[in-house]
């Protein structure tokens, strides 16, 4: 909330507001700054935060109000028109929500959360190109020479595993690289310092970093990733058998089929993804590293596979526009990713690492358990609801989709069933590590008419 409001009534009505809001007492915030505004109608700050109150109790058209206000007298009021673009999103006015918040990011270039927003919602529209530009920027802010904290500590973090998966990606980039002997030097370097590193996450010292270089967990390489001309998604003449497969009552909304990609498209993914220095995600979850579109993964063929998809589905992707693409790689044969479910509609999960790879053909892929939870159960946190999950999926063992590994095979389902790694086991060298790609269309709501 915005404070720095001026007479001594107004401020402390505003701390009480500012306290209510803390404790989730929406209504009681609200009333203390209708209060602070009628002893100071031209407060702009009141005026701003009843908009933000406004906005969080669901009357974006109220909060538009209050935002245009301030607009009208600030127009460059960064924090005005963001919040005033991201209700024009909640009401579904998506044109006009790029409008604003392309505006914020003339106003002010560094804000990475503008940016992010409207290279979404330029996908949703269809155009790449603009939503590329903008995930560019995004990745600049997290990485490049005008990055901030929005990195946290994967700059100034490491664990010995991302420090021995460097290494390896250097020697890999070794061997196809014109200056392959710097890579050498450096996977060397990596390889020192991981030597008396400690498992878990720990903080690198000044003179860990002065040998890593500035670039640590940086964008080093950057393999091209250029659109397919013609088409990245193979075209799908079981189309109607895969829609089928995932509306009937037995699949429980998941299907999986092949041949998700192009042979041209899966070949230039593959090369991006071994290539790319992308992987700077390595505390979410142990064992994995992972890249994201605002943070290295938005490249043209992505975004082209991404859309794709999209219009191959419209039946049951069209009123869902992409809300998050990630890729995670197992850092061991054994890599699995535990039991949880996606905050979107529509997952599509599929694999790109070669079938070869997989020691044990017939698993290795992923578990789609076909009863949903609750409509009230809200998702947590990872790590989180363990307990409770495990006893939710004891008591329909049998309902459920098993998907064997197989390269270039997808997995179309719900995002709210939940859903797990099938006991991979993997060839250790660089090029076996187990790659999955997700991504998540639309947003679930709990209240599906708001």
């Amino acid at each position: 909330m915005i404070s720095g409001l001026a007479t001594p009534d107004v401020a402390a009505l505003a701390a009480s507001a500012e306290a209510h809001v803390r404790a989730g007492r929406l209504l009681e915030a609200q009333a203390a700054y209708q209060a602070a505004l009628a002893l100071a109608p031209d407060n702009l700050g009141v005026t701003l935060n009843l908009g933000v109150i406004a906005a969080m109790c669901g009357d974006c058209h109220g909060a538009i109000t209050r935002f245009d206000a301030v607009i009208a007298r600030e127009p460059h009021s960064v924090v005005a028109q963001y919040n005033r673009a991201l209700a024009l999103l909640s009401l579904g006015q998506h044109r006009d929500a790029i409008e604003g918040f392309s505006r914020v990011c003339a106003l002010q270039p560094e804000h990475y959360e503008a940016h992010r927003a409207v290279g979404f919602l330029w996908l949703a529209e269809g155009n790449r190109g603009r939503a590329l530009d903008h995930f560019a920027r995004t990745y600049e802010l997290r990485r490049g020479d005008d990055r901030s904290n929005l990195a946290g500590k994967s700059l100034t973090h490491a664990t010995r595993d991302k420090l021995l998966y460097d290494a390896e990606q250097f020697y890999f980039l070794a061997k196809r690289a014109r200056n392959g002997q710097s890579f050498i030097v450096r996977a060397r370097t990596y390889e020192d310092v991981a030597r008396d590193f400690p498992d878990g996450l720990e903080e690198l010292s000044e003179q860990q970093i002065g040998r890593l270089g500035d670039d640590y967990n940086r964008p080093i390489n950057l393999r091209a990733a250029a659109e397919v001309v013609g088409r990245a998604v193979s075209e799908r003449h079981d189309r109607d058998a895969i829609l089928h497969g995932f509306r009937t009552n037995a699949s429980g909304g998941a299907v999986f089929f092949d041949e998700l990609l192009t042979p041209e498209a899966l070949d230039r993914l593959q090369s991006f993804l071994l290539e790319s220095t992308i992987w700077h995600d390595f505390s979410h979850i142990g064992g994995f590293v992972a890249s994201y579109l605002e943070d290295g993964l938005a490249c043209p063929l992505i975004l082209q596979i991404a859309d794709e998809i999209r219009s191959a589905f419209p039946e049951v992707l069209g009123d869902h526009p992409l809300s998050q693409a990630w890729a995670f790689k197992g850092l061991t044969p054994a890599s699995a990713i535990d039991v949880h479910a996606d905050d979107g509609v529509v997952s599509v999960n599929f694999w790109v690492t070669p079938a070869k790879a997989n020691l044990k053909p017939g698993s290795g892929g992923m578990v789609v358990s076909l009863v949903p939870p609750p409509p009230d159960w809200a998702m947590s946190d990872y790590a989180e609801d363990r307990e409770r999950i495990g006893t939710f999926l004891a008591q329909s063992p049998h309902d459920r989709l098993k998907v064997p590994y197989q390269e270039n095979r997808a997995v179309l389902f719900r995002s709210r069933l939940f859903h797990w790694s099938d006991a991979p086991d993997f060839a250790a060298e660089y090029e076996n590590h187990r790659i999955n790609l997700t991504f998540l269309y639309g947003r679930y709501s709990r209240s599906p008419a708001r």
